[in-house]
C-alpha cells in the first residue's frame, strides 16, 4: 500500500459529496448523495482464488428513481503512468462481476497527468463503429490553479489546493491560504484535522519558507486553532513521513506554527530526540504552552 494511500481515502470518505461535486457535478446533481454506501472493496472473482482491492467504491441511488443506482469506483495514484485506462478497465470488469449498476471510474493523480478533470479514452485493440472505447475520467491535481480551488465553496477543495501550482505566490503563501480556509470552516475537530492533515503532509517548506510562513502576520491570531487541527492527525502525519522521522518533522512545524521562528539550538534539540513518547508528550505540550520556553527545549 503507498504511504499517501490510507490518508486520501480517509479524506475522500469523509468529504465524498465535495470530491463529485468537483469532479462530475452533472452527475452528481442527478444522484442522491445523502444514501452514499461505501462497498466492501474486495473483488473477488469467480473461480479466482485471489481478491483485487479498489481504492474507493461507492453505491449511490439515482435521484429519479431510487431502485436504479451508480456505482463511483476511484483509484488514488501517487504519479500518473502508462497504462492506467487498462488497469481501469479491467477493475470495471471485476466490479461488474459483483455489482449490479452503471460504473463511473475516475482516477486521481496527484503529481503528474493533464491538469483538472479530463475524460479520458483507454487504448483499444480494435476500435470503430460497433466498438466503443472505455472512458473514465482523471483528475490531474498538480497542474491546476490552486487559487482557482482555494476560491470554491467545497472544503475539500481547499486541501487539494495544496497539491496544485500556487502561482503567483510561492509554497508559503500557499499553506498559509490553505490553513485560514480550512481553519475557518463551519466543520468539525474530526473533519478540519483531516483537511489540516492533507495540507500539512503535501506542502513541505524549506527553512526560507518557514521564515516566510511566520511572518503571514494574520496567521499569528490562528495558531492555536490550526495547531490543534494538526495535532488531531499527528498519526497520520507520522504514517505519512516514517515513525521517529515523521514524529520530529511534525513537532518542528507545530513549533514553527505555534511560536513563529524556531531557533536553530531547538531545532538541533528536536533531532536529536530518540524517544517516540517524549515527541508525543512535547506534541501535546504545543497546545498549552504559552511560549517557546516553556517548551524546555532551550
Amino acid at each position: 500500500m503507498a504511504p499517501h494511500d490510507p490518508l486520501f481515502k480517509r479524506l475522500l470518505q469523509r468529504f465524498f459529496v465535495d470530491f463529485l461535486r468537483l469532479v462530475a457535478p452533472d452527475v452528481a446533481a442527478r444522484l442522491d448523495l445523502s444514501a452514499s454506501v461505501f462497498l466492501d472493496k474486495e473483488l473477488l472473482l469467480p473461480g479466482d482464488p485471489g481478491s483485487r482491492v479498489v481504492d474507493l467504491l461507492v453505491r449511490i441511488p439515482l435521484l429519479a428513481d431510487k431502485e436504479r443506482t451508480l456505482l463511483v469506483h476511484v483509484e488514488i495514484e501517487a504519479r500518473a503512468r502508462r497504462g492506467m485506462g487498462e488497469r481501469l478497465r479491467e477493475y470495471h470488469r471485476w466490479i461488474q462481476s459483483r455489482h449490479s449498476g452503471q460504473i463511473l471510474s475516475i482516477v486521481i493523480y496527484l503529481r503528474g497527468g493533464r491538469g483538472g478533470v479530463r475524460e479520458e479514452v483507454a487504448r483499444e485493440d480494435l476500435a470503430g463503429p460497433g466498438l466503443p472505447g472505455f472512458r473514465y475520467l482523471s483528475f490531474g491535481l498538480e497542474r491546476c490553479l490552486a487559487a482557482d480551488y482555494l476560491a470554491r465553496s467545497e472544503p475539500l477543495a481547499w486541501a487539494l489546493a495544496a497539491l496544485m501550482n500556487p502561482a503567483p505566490h510561492g509554497r508559503a503563501r500557499l499553506k498559509f491560504d490553505c490553513l485560514l480556509r480550512v481553519n475557518g470552516a463551519s466543520l468539525d475537530d474530526e473533519g478540519r484535522g483531516q483537511l489540516a492533515n492533507c495540507i500539512e503532509s503535501y506542502v513541505q517548506l524549506s527553512p526560507e519558507e518557514d521564515e516566510e510562513l511566520a511572518s503571514l502576520g494574520s496567521l499569528k491570531d490562528r495558531r492555536t486553532q490550526i495547531v490543534s487541527t494538526s495535532l488531531f492527525t499527528w498519526t497520520d502525519r507520522v504514517e505519512i513521513e516514517g515513525e521517529k522521522k515523521g514524529m520530529r518533522r511534525v513537532l518542528l512545524a507545530l513549533l514553527q506554527a505555534r511560536f513563529g521562528s524556531v531557533p536553530d539550538e531547538v531545532r538541533q534539540r528536536v533531532e536529536k530526540i530518540r524517544s517516540e513518547d517524549r515527541l508525543t508528550r512535547l506534541a501535546e505540550r504545543v497546545l498549552t504552552a504559552r511560549t517557546l520556553k516553556e517548551m524546555r527545549l532551550g
